[in-house]
């Protein structure tokens, strides 16, 4: 059976920790074939084409012109590059698969769907959040009714990189001009908030029809202009509810998800690992419910099995990458990778795709509610947003050229 050419835009950080690697297990045990790697700094490209035996470029065009036989490009370069590089090897009759947020904007998402739909290729997003087994596992007991009907779900996001209060900073600001730096990264409340909408949606198992929030600086420093704290409250078609925080200031908070149904409740404090805690309703009481997990050793990494929730019926994950060196987090990026990869092959859609878009959508909407004083925003937006026209008008400012071509 034939494999799917794949190679890489962008060897960031991201794509030496998780992409590049998986990618590498990936081809090891014949599932892709690594072709070239790119990225704009030579160095970098010189580096990751050495430590990976490829041919490696700093310009996309010369390395899609040179391999031809590319079926997938999987794009890490940074937020605001998502969309041109994805058109580019749309262009070239190539698969893109991009980093999240899918993009800064929606109609910068739209850039990537009606380049893909006008050129007959399939795109994906590299959201693995949803995909990792904790995740599978959590929404599997959703999907079956474990859990029962879904009341709320809430997730508090503090960062790694916090920054102190600053005494005599003035008062907190909220969305104001610049809104971005237009480096690798957006505000927090897309860049990681991307990950959470998605996850809250898959839990909620239901659209958002509404969003308020309220986005502040507390701590500005010259080198961030964005948003350092965030809060979304999601009014979702199933009546559910779902409350988001993201947070880079102040004292460490405790990373929190709660999941809570009609039948039962997890409530966990590290949302980053296949252990959390659930109990259901069993004979009229609340009851701890065992969840066991088997793993092994693959070539010197600790490698999940399977995870067996002792509910009634049990519920099953089985790790389809059980027997590659790859470690719970990679599991969802060989699973987004591999997404594409068969979409390529197959003809047929991705996993997730324009759910990538939705995510954005819910983040942007939160942003534009911060900007009208907390007013809801109607989902699905159907207008360019006065947040993004922001953004659109700040990076023709900054950079003399549209984010979006008109």
């Amino acid at each position: 059976m034939r494999k799917a050419n794949i190679a890489s835009v962008g060897c960031g950080t991201v794509a030496k920790r998780w992409h590049l690697p998986t990618i590498a297990e990936l081809t090891k045990k014949g599932e892709l074939n690594f072709i070239a790697v790119c990225d704009t700094d030579e160095a970098t490209a010189s580096e990751v084409g050495k430590q990976y035996g490829l041919p490696y470029y700093t310009n996309v065009e010369e390395m899609l012109g040179k391999h031809r036989d590319i079926d997938v490009v999987d794009i890490g370069t940074g937020d605001y590059e998502h969309h041109t590089v994805a058109k580019i090897v749309a262009e070239h009759k190539m698969h893109p698969i991009v980093e999240k947020p899918m993009a800064p904007t929606l109609p910068c998402c739209d850039v990537i769907i009606n380049a893909c739909k006008k050129n007959g290729v399939h795109f994906e997003v590299a959201e693995n959040y949803f995909r990792m087994p904790g995740d599978r596992i959590l929404i599997k007991l959703i999907t079956e009714g474990i859990l029962g009907d879904i009341m709320r779900v809430h997730f508090i996001e503090p960062s790694a990189r916090r920054r102190p209060f600053v005494h005599g900073s003035g008062k907190p600001r909220g969305i104001s001009r610049p809104v971005s730096t237009f480096g690798s990264h957006s505000g927090v409340c897309i860049d990681m908030g991307v990950h959470r909408m998605s996850q809250i949606r898959f839990y909620a198992q239901s659209e958002p029809k509404r969003i308020a929030g309220i986005t502040k600086q507390f701590a500005p420093i010259p080198d961030r202009v964005y948003e350092d704290w965030g809060h979304a409250l999601i009014d979702f078609e199933s009546g559910a509810v779902g409350v988001y925080e993201a947070s880079q200031v102040g004292e460490e908070t405790i990373r929190y998800r709660q999941i809570m149904g009609t039948k039962g409740v997890v409530t966990h404090t590290d949302s980053w690992t296949s252990d959390f805690p659930l109990r259901m309703m069993v004979d009229g009481e609340m009851q701890d419910i065992p969840i066991e997990k088997e793993r092994h050793t693959v070539d010197g990494v600790d490698v999940l099995s399977r995870i067996v929730v002792h509910t009634e019926p049990q519920i099953v994950y089985e790790n389809p990458f059980r027997e590659y060196a790859i470690d719970d987090w990679n599991v969802g990026t060989a699973e987004e990778i591999m997404s594409i990869a068969n979409a390529a092959l197959f003809d047929r859609e991705p996993e997730y795709g324009v759910g990538g878009r939705k995510d954005v959508e819910m983040c942007i909407a939160l942003y534009e509610s911060s900007l009208s004083g907390m007013t809801p925003v109607e989902l699905p937006i159907t207008e360019i947003t006065n947040y993004e026209d922001m953004v659109h008008a700040d990076f023709h400012q900054v950079f003399g050229h549209n984010l979006v071509s008109p």
